[in-house]
C-alpha cells in the first residue's frame, strides 16, 4: 500500500485534514508554482499535478479561499498573501466603510495519482467581522463568522469548527471518493 500524501507546509491544515479523511496521511513540504488566480478552483488541479510530478505517488493538495463580497471575490485565493500584508486587523480596517461584511469561505482539495486527478469541494458562507475575535484557529479564523453562528471560527472549539468548516465539507467528499476506488492505490 502506498501512502498518500499530503503536500502542505500548513501543519494546522495536515491535522484537520488528517483527523477527518480516516486514511493513513503524511505531510509533505514541497515547493510548488503558485498560480496566480483568485478563483480557488482555477488553482487546484494544476497544483495537484505539479505536486505528483515532484513525488511520484498518489498525493493530496488543499487551497482555501476567502472571497469578500463587497470586494467583488477578493482575495479569494490571495488570501495568505493577504493576510501576510495586512493581517486580520488590516482586513477589518479595510471593511470598516463597508456595510456589507459577507463573504464566502471555499476549499479545495485535489487528488492525484498518476492516472486519475480529482477535485472535492466545501463552501461556507458567512461574514466578515468588525473586529478579529478568538484564539483558536489559524489564518483569518478570527474574522470569518459562518452563516448561523455568533462565533467566529477562532472562537468554536476544534470539534464545533468541524461540523460546519468547508474543508471538513472537501474532506467528507475526498473519503467517500477514496473508498470507492476499487483499486486504490493508497
Amino acid at each position: 500500500m502506498i501512502q498518500l500524501l499530503f503536500a502542505t507546509g500548513n501543519r494546522h491544515k495536515f491535522e484537520q485534514v488528517r483527523d477527518a479523511l480516516g486514511f493513513p496521511l503524511q505531510q509533505v513540504r514541497l515547493e510548488l508554482p503558485e498560480v496566480q488566480a483568485i478563483k480557488v478552483q482555477a488553482v487546484i488541479e494544476q497544483k495537484a499535478r505539479a505536486a505528483y510530478s515532484l513525488v511520484n505517488q498518489p498525493v493530496l493538495v488543499e487551497d482555501t479561499g476567502l472571497s469578500i463580497h463587497a470586494w467583488n471575490g477578493l482575495p479569494g485565493a490571495l488570501v495568505a498573501w493577504f493576510l501576510d500584508s495586512v493581517g486580520v486587523d488590516g482586513i477589518c480596517k479595510m471593511l470598516a466603510e463597508y456595510d456589507d461584511l459577507s463573504a464566502t469561505a471555499e476549499t479545495f482539495l485535489g487528488f492525484y495519482d498518476g492516472e486519475r486527478c480529482a477535485v472535492f469541494s466545501g463552501r461556507m458562507d458567512g461574514r466578515v467581522v468588525r473586529s478579529p475575535r478568538g484564539s483558536l484557529g489559524f489564518g483569518w479564523d478570527p474574522v470569518f463568522s459562518p452563516d448561523g453562528w455568533d462565533k467566529t471560527f477562532a472562537e468554536m472549539t476544534p470539534a464545533e469548527k468541524e461540523t460546519v468548516s468547508m474543508r471538513s465539507r472537501a474532506v467528507e467528499q475526498l473519503r467517500t471518493y477514496l473508498q470507492s476506488l476499487r483499486n486504490p492505490q493508497v
